[in-house]
């Protein structure tokens, strides 16, 4: 594999993905390490793979990442650790040694193991004279208003008491069709949740390539990039570990999450644990990924990367237009609704090629929705028998644009 000096993408490379930029090309002209070395609150997620080797938690690696994460506190920085490992935790402990697929024994290792984690992690950080905290989320915690305010609350009270939040999935109770998927988006979660300026991502990948590195020694690293745009996903592609949950592609996602909420993101190898020092020291290592100049506001987050999708609706290119245009959308852009969902539920907005273009929460079910998708505003009043409604099925207030980022407002 080669490593790319300076090499940068982001937008503007559609007909040429694999073109590089010049940082004078960067909308956000701050540099790197100057955006590095301004960051404040800092989320750091640390992969399984990178924590345990043949199913056993290594202890030696829990020390080092503690030294380093404490000579970053030292240094004035503020630090949650978003942390894998549960469930090889749990099947050291009874001696298993082969992973399985179904959710229940997922989450019996899980419950085993969450305790002798914390308990590792409590004992490593003592012997530094760094307290913990333990913070189990459940999508449930995040997709509630209400819980995701709490949960803001409770970081921002733990990092006053300059205590580190130590955060992983409530694996135990988490369902499959309500989990986070991987760590990777819980980070993501995380740093957006809490406003965080920095998000760096360690596993064994060391960083986005061109191609895979394993097959194509030719594959070059990304050193930098601007914008996470379609030439961008079709570079991630690879799966997990064995241990954990999360390939390539699921860090893009998670960095795409974080960029849009102002945060900048490094994806970088975490075999020694002292590449965090390297970062604020200023080395360019894995890639970085520039945060948009434009954010979205703390709502609207909220709605773009805490609400689940209860279902979707496919619209034409004019109502994609008028999207574009900051308009809320009308029933008479839809041509198709799937899924079942109520009024106030969150949804996905997707063009007639099936790419997604926004997502939001709508002022009508999806019963409803199938009965005046493609009518006009006149026609409405004959549906509803000349009561009065609102005419918007997603205002574009409770509306948040996948390829345009607003000013970020409070």
């Amino acid at each position: 594999m080669r490593s790319g000096p300076g090499i940068l993408f982001g937008v503007g490379n559609a007909l040429n993905p694999l073109k590089p930029f010049s940082n004078e090309h960067l909308h956000n002209p701050m540099k790197r390490i100057d955006f590095i070395e301004n960051s404040q609150v800092i989320v750091i997620k640390v992969g399984s793979s990178l924590l345990v080797k043949n199913f056993v938690l290594e202890i030696s690696r829990l020390e080092e990442l503690a030294q380093n994460i404490h000579q970053l506190r030292q240094s004035g920085k503020k630090v949650i650790l978003v942390t894998s490992g549960a469930m090889a935790c749990g099947m050291s402990r009874l001696g298993l040694n082969r992973k399985r697929g179904d959710i229940p024994f997922k989450q019996a290792m899980a419950a085993v193991g969450q305790g002798i984690l914390m308990q590792n992690y409590c004992q490593v950080f003592s012997q530094i004279g760094i307290p913990v905290a333990q913070i189990l989320l459940a999508p449930e915690d995040v997709h509630n208003r209400h819980k995701y305010l709490n949960a803001r609350n409770t970081f921002q009270t733990l990092l006053d008491l300059n205590v580190l939040p130590i955060v992983n999935e409530n694996d135990t109770v988490a369902i499959a069709e309500l989990k986070f998927g991987d760590n990777d988006r819980l980070s993501a979660l995380v740093a957006s949740l809490i406003n965080a300026q920095l998000l760096i991502i360690l596993s064994d990948i060391e960083g986005l390539f061109t191609a895979d590195p394993k097959k194509n020694s030719n594959a070059i690293l990304i050193k930098e990039v601007e914008r996470i745009d379609e030439s961008i996903e079709k570079m991630a592609g690879r799966e997990g570990s064995s241990i954990s949950t999360g390939g390539m592609k699921s860090k893009i996602m998670a960095s795409r999450m974080a960029t849009f909420s102002g945060i900048g993101v490094i994806l970088a190898l975490g075999k020694d644990f002292s590449i965090i020092q390297r970062i604020f020291a200023g080395d360019e290592v894995g890639t970085f990924f520039y945060p948009q100049t434009k954010i979205l506001k703390n709502r609207k987050r909220w709605i773009a990367f805490g609400m689940m999708t209860r279902g979707r609706v496919i619209i034409d290119e004019g109502a994609n237009l008028a999207l574009m245009r900051n308009k809320s959308l009308l029933p008479a852009g839809i041509r198709g609704v799937e899924g079942v969902f109520d009024a106030g539920d969150c949804i996905e907005v997707v063009n007639e090629k099936g790419r997604a273009v926004a997502k939001g929460l709508v002022n009508f079910s999806s019963t409803e929705l199938k009965k005046i998708r493609g009518l006009h505003t006149t026609e409405l009043q004959e549906v509803f028998f000349n009561q009065e409604i609102n005419v918007e099925v997603i205002h574009v207030d409770n509306l948040v644009l996948f390829n345009q980022e607003e000013k970020e407002n409070g």
